[in-house]
Parts: structure tokens; C-alpha cells; sequence
């Protein structure tokens, strides 16, 4: 069940901004078995939800038995990087269809990997749902959440309102497709979760003190320029060279084995120092964002941050000048530039979310 969803912009069907039962459901249930990460600096709401679900457990004599096998699971299946706890957790959430049966979307060969390892949790968090009343604890914080929700509803619209009038190109065109924002007081507000599921693109975040723009509208331009690398598959298979380049990078294993995917973060990044700050940002500090980026692999930013400045002048959307945009890079000159660069020993904090 989700909270009436808040439409941004012109095109309802493409964004939304909402809170899900199921989600509250999954990241209520980890809370309950130890799930503590970044406790402290989340909203007095989690704290206070932990507390009610804790006096329903101790009112209810057959709680315990939903809460024991299901608490000795989620142990079990705590990940080496705590990073990574939430993460699996927020993706078999997302599998899940509405309560009361959480029955997946999808059959259990088709879960993608972190959500499939954690997927038996979902029997036992039935159960606990039933027994503790869970419904009820959402029913009764559902306008807190329209709350938090809201104070988001004003920057997201004003996120995807801009970056489709720099980049020239509507959502609305994306007809079948959407992006959609999750908020869940129950997870630690430093994280960022986004998925990528076929069509569907997905945010997961946690109310803080600072709205996490820049993460939510990293994942929004993936979801504008993934379509156009699709469209115009053929013309990448002359950049894979840069692959072999690349290989010692500190960044994800996908970009080094996937040129389309490289090559789609590289523009994404671009777009991202091109519209950073202000028009009062100095050049130097676009500059700076290039070079963590080329030190971490993304060897094409370099190009893209320059045709940009090109585009920007012209009337064309990017869905026009993408592919004349991929067709004007230099191979010979990139592999050359790419083979000059001292990559880090590490990629810097992941500021983007997961």
C-alpha cells in the first residue's frame, strides 16, 4: 500500500513521491532485530516506532513465536559490510507486492542476488506482521509520513523540471517507464539506496537533515539517458578499447566490462559538474570534480563536459545530438589521454548512494 502518491510536474505517470507499506513493513522488521545503523541521527519517528512495536511484542504472549526464528535469520544473514545490510533489505522490498502477503513480484530465479540471499525473511516477516499488529502501528503514523513525504514533494519537482530543460528533453516521453522516490523513516538517513529494475528506476531514502538531491537526481539522469544508450547500442562497440584501459580503476566491476555502461556514467557525471552550483562556481571547481573522476576511471568525462558546453548553445535536445555526440569521439585520442591518467588506489566516498 502506498501513501497517495505526490505527482511532479507535468507527467504524473513518470515521477512520483511516495511511502510503501511494504517497505515500512521490511526495514520495521530488521529495526526490531537489531537493525541499529545510524540510530542516533535519524528521525525521532524511527525511534518512536521501535518503541511501539517493542510494547506490542511484549502485550502480545504469541509474538515471540514470529519474532524468535525470524530475528535469528536476519543475523544469520547480516552481511561482512554493514553498508550492505540495508541494501539487501531495501531490494527484496522492492520485489514485494502489498501487504498482508508480500507475495513477490517475480519468481525466486529472477530476484537479482541481494535480494534473493534474504528472500526466505519474507514467511517470517508475514507472521510477525500478523502477530504484532503491524497495520495498525502504519495506519497510525500515515499523515507523519505524508510529512515527511511532502517536504520533499517542492525540491524533487524542481530537480526534474531542471535537468529536463538543461538537457532539452521531456519525461513524458518515456511512456511505460517510471521513477519512483521511496521515503521510510525506518533506515539509516545517511544512505541512499537506487535500483534499476528493467523499466522502473527506484530511490529509497530516509528523512535528514539535509535532502539528498544530488544522490536521487544522479539516478533520475540514468533514468533520462539510459534509453538512448539502448537505442543507440551499435554505436559503442568501437569504444570498447577504452575497457582494457581501464581495468585497474577503483570502480565498480560493471563499468570495466560494460563500455555502454561506462560510457552512460561518464555523460552522467559530465552533466553533473556542467550544472553544479551556481553560474558564479568557479571553472576550477567543475575542473576538480573531472579529475576525481578520471582518477577513478570515468575516463570519458573529459569529452563529454566539453561537447556539453557545445550543446548547451545548441536548440537541440540531447535526444537529437546523443548520437552525433557518440559518433564525434576521438578513440585514437581517448585511449592516448585514458593511458596518461594515474587512477587512485580507492574511489572516494560514494556520495551517490548505492
Amino acid at each position: 500500500m502506498c501513501l497517495a502518491s505526490a505527482s511532479l510536474g507535468e507527467n504524473p505517470p513518470n515521477v512520483s513521491l511516495d511511502a510503501s507499506e511494504t517497505l515500512f513493513t521490511v526495514l520495521t522488521a530488521i529495526n526490531t532485530c537489531g537493525y541499529d545503523q545510524e540510530l542516533n541521527a535519524s528521525d525521532p519517528l524511527r525511534a518512536q516506532i521501535r518503541a511501539e512495536v517493542s510494547k506490542a511484542v511484549q502485550n502480545t504472549p504469541t509474538a515471540q513465536d514470529a519474532l524468535a526464528p525470524m530475528c535469528e535469520f536476519y543475523r544469520e544473514h547480516q552481511p561482512p559490510d554493514s553498508s550492505r545490510d540495508l541494501a539487501q533489505y531495501v531490494s527484496l522490498a522492492l520485489y514485494l507486492q502489498d501487504p498482508p502477503t508480500f507475495t513477490p513480484k517475480v519468481k525466486q530465479a529472477e530476484l537479482p542476488p541481494e535480494a534473493a540471499s534474504v528472500a526466505a525473511f519474507v514467511p517470517l516477516m508475514q507472521a510477525f506482521y500478523a502477530k504484532v499488529g503491524l497495520h495498525a502501528i502504519w495506519e497510525k503514523h500515515r499523515a507523519r509520513y505524508a510529512g515527511l513525504t511532502e517536504a520533499y514533494h517542492q525540491p524533487l519537482s524542481k530537480m526534474t523540471f531542471d535537468t529536463e530543460i538543461y538537457l532539452k528533453l521531456p519525461s513524458s516521453g518515456y511512456l511505460g517507464r517510471q521513477f519512483l522516490v521511496y521515503l521510510d523513516a525506518m533506515g539509516a538517513p545517511g544512505q541512499v539506496n537506487a535500483r534499476n529494475y528493467g523499466s522502473d528506476y527506484y530511490v529509497v531514502i530516509s528523512p535528514s537533515s539535509s535532502l539528498k538531491m544530488q544522490q536521487i537526481r544522479h539516478t533520475y539522469l540514468h533514468y533520462l539517458l539510459d534509453p538512448l544508450a539502448l537505442k543507440n547500442g551499435g554505436s559503442f562497440k568501437r569504444l570498447e578499447p577504452l575497457l582494457d584501459q581501464v581495468k585497474s580503476a577503483p570502480m565498480d566491476e560493471a563499468f570495466k566490462n560494460n563500455i555502454s555502461l561506462l560510457v552512460t556514467e561518464c555523460l552522467v557525471r559530465a552533466i553533473e559538474a556542467r550544472t553544479m552550483g551556481s553560474a558564479k562556481t568557479p571553472e576550477a571547481e567543475r575542473l576538480k570534480t573531472l579529475d576525481q573522476s578520471d582518477q577513478e576511471g570515468y575516463v570519458l568525462i573529459r569529452y563529454f563536459y566539453e561537447a556539453l558546453i557545445k550543446f548547451e548553445k545548441d536548440p537541440a535536445g540531447l535526444r537529437t545530438m546523443y548520437a552525433e555526440m557518440l559518433s564525434a569521439i576521438d578513440i585514437g585520442k581517448e585511449l592516448r589521454r585514458a593511458a596518461q591518467i594515474q587512477f587512485a588506489g580507492e574511489a572516494a566516498p560514494e556520495s551517490r548512494g548505492s
